[in-house]
């Protein structure tokens, strides 16, 4: 065994037994079991209070307009201030959005207002939390725990992923799904009380003012073509593949896989995968981080088929297993290569801008699901899904800067 082998067990023991991580896994394995419940308790919600999955799709949207609006200002607040301050409120708000939807929908309220401004909450948690974490992990985590601590991120917000599911889908049979949503969202008020612990990693200080550190984001995130390449692919994604998931998947539950158990199932199934996936990212390290994690994106097609064909829930829940796996893999690739290519002073920045990129068509994409489905069919939808996913992978590996991007030294 080479001495470099030799080491890598020890080094991974040591993430491990890092303090700021435990702290970190615990905090977020909070929140990441309140998202776990979030689309089963929400849609099953909206769809028995309100009965419309075009109701849904908007509240959806409401969520992800707010994040858009929002995500580029967060990016240089998080540049700025107290990045651990910001991450708190974050939780803070993820939670009053979840018990407030509960308690307007227990009081038997159907106007969708109330549930369009409760889902803006968490699209603005959503733009305060990614390029805050981001800076803050650069700022606390040293460089050579990077991509570990990005793949115990992986690790920790998918068995969330799976436990999320199933206890949301418990709640709403033995009980109710504002029931589900209320006791979710006392969860993310747990994981902020812990986060008050960790370190600040606080950005620089600066006297320029917000526009002109806006200006520099932007600069900075143009300027690298390995990440506008991969967020153009990542903006079709979310409204080919992600919306049509949200909005028409939970129909398709209703209707071909026994409800929201069955539906949970599936959630779980890519709950698995990340794990398996955050696990491989753990593990293996490869020399061309952005083109492996491409590949391995497109391991969710196979997922888009089953639903597109109702193939049985145990081959689609297997499915979504290897989709989340790849999916998650990418993921814990992509964040490493954020923090290790992009200078600290305006890592948040870029990272607001990488977020903004890459989801700015998913309010279109929640809107038009249902209206794609009745055009082309909800399964022509998801066949168009799994089109894309490869066919869009195979283009951007077609860009050298992204094929190419290589592990520095320091790793």
């Amino acid at each position: 065994m080479s001495q470099s082998n030799q080491r890598r067990p020890a080094r991974t023991l040591a993430v491990l037994r890092d303090p700021v991580i435990q702290r970190l896994t615990i905090a977020r394995g909070f929140v990441s079991l309140a998202m776990g419940m979030l689309p089963v308790s929400l849609s099953f919600t909206i769809l028995r209070l309100l009965h419309s999955a075009t109701d849904l799709g908007l509240i959806f949207a409401a969520e992800s307009v707010t994040m858009v609006i929002t995500i580029a200002g967060a990016g240089v607040l998080a540049d700025r201030l107290s990045r651990k301050h910001l991450l708190i409120l974050a939780d803070l708000l993820f939670g009053l959005s979840m018990l407030s939807t509960g308690l307007l929908a227990i009081t038997g309220i159907h106007a969708l207002t109330y549930y369009l401004v409760a889902a803006a909450l968490i699209g603005l948690a959503d733009a305060l939390f990614v390029p805050a974490f981001e800076g803050w992990a650069q700022a606390v985590i040293p460089a050579h725990q990077r991509q570990q601590a990005a793949a115990v991120r992986s690790i920790y917000r998918n068995i969330g992923a799976i436990a999320g599911p199933f206890l949301a889908a418990l709640l709403v049979a033995v009980f109710s799904a504002p029931l589900s949503l209320i006791a979710g969202g006392i969860l993310p008020l747990i994981g902020g009380a812990i986060f008050t612990q960790l370190p600040d990693g606080r950005g620089a200080q600066t006297t320029s003012s917000f526009l002109s550190q806006l200006a520099s984001g932007w600069n900075s995130f143009r300027s690298r073509t390995w990440i506008w390449t991969v967020d153009l692919q990542f903006a079709l994604w979310h409204v080919l593949v992600w919306a049509p998931i949200m909005v028409l998947g939970p129909v398709l539950a209703d209707h071909y896989y026994h409800g929201a158990g069955g539906w949970a199932l599936i959630w779980a199934g890519a709950g698995v995968g990340g794990v398996i996936g955050g696990l491989a990212a753990f593990r293996f390290h490869p020399k061309f981080p952005v083109r492996a994690g491409t590949l391995a994106m497109m391991l969710l097609a196979p997922a888009m088929i089953g639903l597109a064909v109702h193939a049985n829930i145990w081959l689609t829940t297997g499915a979504t297993l290897v989709g989340g796996a790849g999916l998650e893999f990418f993921g814990a690739l992509w964040s490493y290569s954020i923090q290790t290519h992009v200078p600290s002073d305006v890592v948040s920045k870029v990272a607001s801008f990488d977020f903004l990129a890459s989801v700015a068509f998913l309010p279109i994409g929640l809107v038009i699901a249902v209206p794609m489905a009745h055009l082309i069919s909800t399964e022509g939808v998801f066949f168009l899904a799994a089109g894309y996913l490869v066919f869009s992978a195979v283009l951007v590996l077609l860009v050298p800067s992204v094929r190419n991007l290589a592990r520095t030294s320091s790793t």
